[in-house]
């Protein structure tokens, strides 16, 4: 759809059109966010947030838009974390799951780490700009956390880096050409990251804790296989809305 704004043409789909002249100052403004998703800039960017279960989020470039089926491994680590509980989010990102999980259970300790710094700032902002009870550490995966924390965690939970790399070209415009390459890829196999979250929440989960990961639909063999091997206990596959398998969920032994 060919919209006018202030005497210029900018090719939008309608919905998006109406988005953008209702968070647009002025006419302006409008015309130039109209541009800027004319050009495959992510709407989510152009908006300067995305709504995320029961929250709003504010994003932009060098950070990861978090998607509606990350709602889904939200749900699945509420259900796993106890009253009072522990829970990490590795890899938060604008902090989505960390967030969700902090204002949906205010009873919980809840972590999160993000190893990049271009979007380490906005887990920072949204929480407190949503004046949430959450603690947000800058490093790799684990590290920062402070070591007296190791066997206490009962949830760690990750949406890693998991596109093979093989798969870029496949992928969206507005995704490869905008969104954090760090936040996407995830080696050959696309299991590199998950390999490693895997690997050292063993020593991070209490016995009888859970491990939560997002994954691709492609990857739910190698991940299963990768759970038995570090002897993860009651290996659950997820389904999303459309049935797809994009989440597993196992336990370290009690």
């Amino acid at each position: 759809m060919k919209v006018i704004l202030d005497d210029s043409v900018v090719d939008i789909g309608p919905r998006e059109a109406q988005w953008i002249t209702e968070a647009a100052d002025d006419e302006g403004a409008a015309l130039d966010m109209a541009r800027r998703r004319s050009k495959g800039e992510p709407l989510q960017y152009v908006l300067g947030n995305a709504h995320f279960r029961k929250i709003v989020l504010s994003v932009g470039p060098g950070v990861f838009i978090p998607r509606p089926e990350t709602e889904l491994l939200v749900e699945k680590a509420l259900e796993l974390l106890p009253h009072g509980g522990r829970v990490v989010d590795l890899g938060t990102g604008s902090g989505a799951i960390a967030l969700s999980i902090a204002y949906e259970r205010p009873d919980a300790d809840v972590y999160a780490t993000e190893a990049d710094t271009g979007a380490y700032p906005w887990a920072v902002r949204n929480r407190d700009e949503l004046a949430l009870s959450a603690e947000i550490i800058e490093g790799d995966l684990f590290e920062g956390l402070p070591e007296e924390l190791k066997g206490t965690f009962d949830v760690v939970v990750s949406n890693p880096p998991y596109v093979a790399t093989s798969r870029r070209e496949i992928l969206p415009i507005d995704v490869r050409d905008h969104e954090p390459e760090k936040a996407l890829y995830g080696g050959g196999d696309g299991m590199l990251v998950t390999t490693r979250v895997a690997q050292e929440a063993r020593s991070w989960l209490k016995p009888g804790g859970w491990l939560a990961l997002e994954m691709s639909v492609e990857q739910q063999q190698d991940m299963t296989t990768l759970l038995a091997g570090l002897d993860y206990r009651n290996v659950k596959i997820g389904i999303d809305l459309a049935e797809w398998p994009r989440l597993v969920v196992a336990q370290v032994p009690g």
